[in-house]
């Protein structure tokens, strides 16, 4: 039944109204606590809380061996209104190949208390559905219905994999505070599994123990499962502030890995247990390394290699990866491996980031030049722990080339990216060299952007009555020049919603693209606003820069643990010309700022002739990435940009 009224009984005690809140933990029976909870005492601005997150892992022996069924039940009071979109969940699962995921047994419901009395909706199917995320991943998306402030939305289901590599990992943590977590792997002894526990030292209870139940047996073999049990408890939220990595890089959570198989008939295998060892198994699997000298091998088919041997290094890596770019596209999947043979590539003309990395990679090998591929993480999902070689942590391949005294990393997947720079979602600490050698050493590659991306802002201003005439032209290279070149192009229409959402009102004939020449570092765009000047008892107010600086300081912690991630050193440079018009003169003009030293530099300089105001404002972040310690500082120097970029110059009449 869509909306089934439930008896809710409550028994009534005198109890003092500062008793401690007891949050039922079992799915289908919410308490009296859950229903009256309205602010979370260990978090007052919560939007939501979980009240309870748990998750169980069993092998199931299935007729070719074992596959592992994840059990998770979760609960979720919705506090305000910004929280309803806690109700809107998704349940990730894996394919690849002939290895799948199955969610099923799924039961959500959405609780509220009516007059009184307890109410359950059910969330049926017309409300969940399934989406494709990319080759290998799909979500189980769940809209749960009736919801509102007071709500509760609850939800179990099971996921069986055949995928032994990885037990489910597990996350305590998320953007809402959680009241209590369990994780429990109940694990036959034929796997040996390592852990890595990321955000804490410790668990508030970790129990291991042999199951005390009866025996299991596997074909001639007796058993018993070995029990591992993680509890946290009022785990605060993640607070998700600006300019980092991904939440997965910072929150509390539990990752596990294969490393051992033991065979029920004797003896036993490693799996991955080094680095070297991985990029050996990498080196030899078909949809990489050997996908790698297949490429190589289908060169002289799709290239003048004869034409290219006359060429420097430089000059032939150029042609091969402009040749890449101009002739495959990208389908927009991140992968560490190739979906399809070289040969299908050539035919299709468009693949994953592993096809067309790879296969150029290939094709710089069949022209003389050292290149491996560079197994990364992208930035949503987040950085790779070096300690132990956990392979799902990678998600994608880069190229890595050697020219003559220069080596470069370099992706063909994006058309507007230099060949000498990776995507800005690459941009993410440090990746992993595909390259063995006799000592088996291991070079981590590091990804981060030592050059800074700059935009440049010139803005001329007249008065014409009470009307404030403004032209401006902005030039940005780089990263910035990237992402407008994709956003907008060529479009003008598109750079009219650009401009509309920074605020301006421009007519369609008021905007030009100077440049956007795919070859070129730069994106220049024009326009002229319609701005009205503030007019308060006759004086003029003026915002010297429109609305192009920053309005709001982005780092709003009072304290900060983890780094502060820019992806890249920027410089933001404002030059401004005003005409003080006749019968006027300056009453008001901001005071002039200077810093220098190793983390920013910032100048604003105001100069007057007779009838001219020049401001002149730059701030330059000189790294891409600061370490928690100088937090304060950084969040200070953020603080003089938005004061300084928007303090406004005063006009009275002579």
């Amino acid at each position: 039944m869509k909306n089934l009224i439930l008896t809710l009984i409550l028994i009534c005690t005198l109890i003092s109204n500062t008793h401690a809140q007891n949050f039922s933990t079992e799915f289908g029976k919410v308490g009296k606590d859950d229903l009256e909870l309205k602010t979370y005492a260990k978090d007052k601005e919560a939007e939501a809380v979980i009240l309870f997150d748990i998750g169980d892992s069993f092998f199931n022996e299935t007729s070719s061996g074992f596959e592992i069924i994840f059990k998770h039940s979760k609960r979720i009071k919705i506090l305000s209104e910004a929280g309803m979109k806690y109700a809107e969940v998704e349940i990730p699962f894996y394919q690849e190949g002939d290895i799948f995921e199955k969610v099923y047994d799924l039961e959500a419901y959405t609780y509220n208390l009516e007059d009184g009395r307890l109410t359950r909706t059910v969330v049926e199917k017309e409300n969940i559905h399934d989406e494709k995320v990319n080759d290998f991943w799909k979500v189980k998306k769940l809209a749960f219905p009736n919801i509102k402030e007071g709500s509760i939305i609850e939800y179990r289901y099971k996921l069986s994999t055949q995928y032994l590599f990885n037990l489910r990992d597990w996350s305590f943590q998320s953007k809402i505070p959680t009241v209590f977590s369990k994780y429990t792997a109940r694990i036959v002894p034929f796997y040996d599994y390592a852990f890595i526990l990321q955000g804490a030292s410790s668990f508030d209870s970790q129990n291991s123990y042999e199951d005390g139940g009866s025996a299991k047996r596997y074909g001639t073999i007796e058993y018993k499962d070995y029990i591992h049990e993680y509890e946290m408890k009022d785990i605060p939220a993640f607070e998700n502030e600006s300019y980092i990595t991904s939440i997965n890089d910072y929150i509390i959570k539990l990752d596990f890995q294969l490393a051992k198989i033991k065979y029920p008939g004797g003896g036993e295998r490693k799996i991955i247990s080094t680095w070297p060892d991985m990029i050996k198994e990498l080196n030899d699997h078909p949809d990489f390394g050997k996908y790698v000298n297949k490429s190589e091998r289908l060169a002289a088919k799709i290239l003048d290699v004869k034409a290219l041997e006359s060429k420097s290094k430089k000059e032939r890596f150029e042609a091969v990866i402009e040749f890449v770019k101009s002739n495959y596209k990208w389908n927009d999947y991140n992968a560490k491996y190739a979906s399809k043979s070289p040969a299908n590539l050539e035919k299709d003309k468009f693949g994953n980031a592993a096809d067309l990395n790879l296969f150029t990679i290939g094709l710089l090998k069949a022209i003389g030049i050292e290149a491996y591929p560079v197994l990364i993480s992208t930035r949503k999902n987040g950085k790779i722990r070096t300690d132990y070689p956990f392979f799902q942590y990678f998600n994608y391949v880069l190229l890595y080339a050697e020219l003559d005294n220069l080596n470069v990393l370099s992706d063909v997947t994006d058309i507007h990216c230099s060949s000498y720079r990776i995507p800005q979602r690459c941009i993410n600490d440090q990746g992993l060299l595909i390259k063995e050698n006799e000592n088996k050493d291991v070079s981590w590659i590091g990804l981060q952007c030592a050059y800074p991306t700059q935009t440049n802002t010139v803005i001329k201003m007249h008065l014409e009555n009470s009307e404030l005439k403004s032209s401006v032209q902005i030039s940005v290279n780089e990263y910035q020049a990237i992402g407008l070149k994709e956003e907008i192009g060529n479009d003008t229409e598109k750079l009219l919603e650009h401009l509309k959402k920074k605020s301006y009102s421009v007519e369609k004939e008021n905007v030009s693209i100077a440049d956007m020449d795919e070859n070129s570092r730069y994106y220049k765009y024009e326009f002229q606003p319609e701005t009205t000047a503030e007019i308060i008892n006759e004086k003029i107010y003026i915002s010297p820069f429109l609305n192009e600086p920053m309005k709001d300081n982005p780092l709003n912690q009072e304290t900060r643990t983890y780094p502060v991630d820019m992806i890249y050193p920027w410089r933001d440079t404002y030059f401004t010309s005003i005409e003080i018009p006749e019968g006027y003169r300056v009453e008001f003009v901001p005071e002039s700022f200077k810093a220098k030293n190793d983390l920013v530099e910032m100048e604003y300089t105001i100069n007057q002739t007779e009838n001219k105001l020049v401001i002149t404002f730059s701030s330059f972040f000189k790294k891409a990435v600061y370490p928690a310690e100088v937090y304060s500082k950084i969040k200070y120097y953020m603080n003089q940009m938005v004061k300084k970029g928007n303090e406004k110059i005063v006009l009275v009449k002579s």
